[in-house]
């Protein structure tokens, strides 16, 4: 998920620096239409994903290939929707995103080339997670790596001598994410070294096991989408707060999150398959300790870049920014104030893999909800006393409200299952 994270700040980088300020904002503007479109293949793959794993605890492999082709065509039917809506609605979407008219023309150049590709790109993510519950995520690493490595490549080429700017940052992404792709085919349909198969029948949706990749997935589909969301209302309030300079710092700033969003997602999905194959085994206790082992790394991570973001905010900003621009002081005050939210980020995230693995899909699905929506509170409401200082603390303030929440509901649960005492069963 780190490699996932590239894409976005190895795009923005070339863009910042080769193509300008402006340009850099048609990317923020395009990001919340990004996410929700990979929230759709985040609900099914991750809970197919998850489902996969659960039913390989209980040594039903032949259940396990009919949840396979039944993600594999919602992924199939979701894609060619989104790239025909998309497509369709671009201008009104990027709109609604928060465009100005300094930045509208490169968002768009930029999203209508991703739209294109957006079938691969979920396609890509979707074998990636299910090769992950065969348990072989040297694999998944091994296409991503190679997809992250071929986009920054070509990221150089089109942008730098080839000169094509956001175009050529878009077509980059797609054929690094074509490139991931071809790996994972290769493992599928030619190697025949998969635990998985796909036969014809697997592919026709039965509503028992859609709903039940729905139920599960619904969590990761909600933190991605409340993110696009929320960036949109996000980009909004920035540009009445703070203007074009805001909205190409929240590019940089939202770069340098979700870099470490990402790993912290990416502990989620480690975890969860792990999770769900004790909970399918009846092993409660190595659930548990997995979540804790979870929680524990994803919390030396957060607050060793906490640390680092908070003590070198210029030094950041600068991969983005043209050191000399002014633009660079609203980058680095906000990068300070977003980035508090880094210290209890991994607690409430880890969370929903707790509730998503044990088959608890409406809790999970709960937690990532109200993640989102205090996001959204924290940005119509804050900016009102605090000004752009105000929409700069809108994720913190979500991320430690939803630490107490989730705090809540895993000792209730823990309560409600056991009456040994939570950390005991974890250490």
């Amino acid at each position: 998920m780190i490699v996932n994270a590239i894409y976005n700040i190895v795009d923005r980088i070339f863009v910042g620096k080769f193509v300008g300020e402006a340009a850099l904002g048609g990317l923020t503007v395009s990001f919340p239409l990004m996410m929700i479109g990979f929230s759709i293949g985040t609900l099914f793959a991750i809970g197919g994903a998850m489902l996969i794993s659960i039913r390989f605890g209980e040594q039903n492999l032949d259940e396990a290939n009919k949840v396979y082709g039944n993600t594999a065509m919602l992924i199939l039917i979701s894609g060619l929707c989104l790239t025909v809506l998309g497509s369709i609605f671009l201008t009104p979407l990027l709109n609604l995103s928060g465009a100005t008219e300094a930045n509208f023309s490169y968002a768009y150049s930029y999203m209508r080339i991703i739209i294109m590709g957006i079938v691969l790109q979920l396609s890509s993510f979707t074998m990636a997670a299910i090769v992950r519950s065969e348990g072989k995520p040297f694999l998944s690493m091994i296409s991503m790596v190679l997809s992250a490595a071929t986009n920054i490549v070509l990221d150089y080429v089109f942008i730098g001598p080839l000169g094509m700017g956001v175009e050529g940052a878009a077509l980059a992404t797609i054929l690094g994410q074509l490139v991931g792709f071809s790996i994972l085919v290769y493992h599928y349909f030619i190697s025949k070294k998969s635990l998985l198969k796909l036969k014809l029948a697997y592919f026709r949706l039965r509503w028992a096991y859609v709903r039940q990749i729905v139920l599960i997935g619904a969590s990761s589909f909600v933190i991605n989408l409340g993110t696009g969301i929320s960036a949109s209302f996000t980009n909004g309030a920035l540009a009445v707060y703070g203007g074009d300079a805001a909205i190409t710092s929240y590019g940089a700033i939202n770069s340098l999150f979700t870099l470490v969003l990402m790993p912290i997602i990416g502990l989620l999905q480690g975890i969860g398959p792990i999770m769900g194959y004790n909970h399918g085994m009846g092993q409660p206790s190595r659930v548990w300790k997995t979540l804790w082992t979870g929680i524990g790394l994803g919390c030396i991570f957060t607050f060793t870049l906490f640390t680092l973001m908070e003590v070198f905010p210029e030094a950041f900003a600068s991969l983005f920014l043209d050191p000399a621009s002014p633009t660079m002081a609203v980058c680095a005050n906000g990068l300070r104030l977003q980035m508090l939210a880094l210290p209890v980020l991994s607690f409430s995230v880890l969370s929903t893999a707790y509730f998503q693995s044990t088959a608890q899909g409406k809790k999970s699905f709960f937690i990532s909800l109200i993640r989102q929506l205090l996001v959204i509170v924290g940005v119509l409401l804050l900016p009102q006393f605090l000004q752009l200082t105000g929409v700069w603390l809108a994720i913190p303030f979500s991320e430690l409200l939803s630490l107490v929440i989730a705090s809540f509901m895993l000792v209730a649960d823990r309560r409600a299952h056991k009456s040994e005492p939570l950390l005991q069963q974890a250490s």
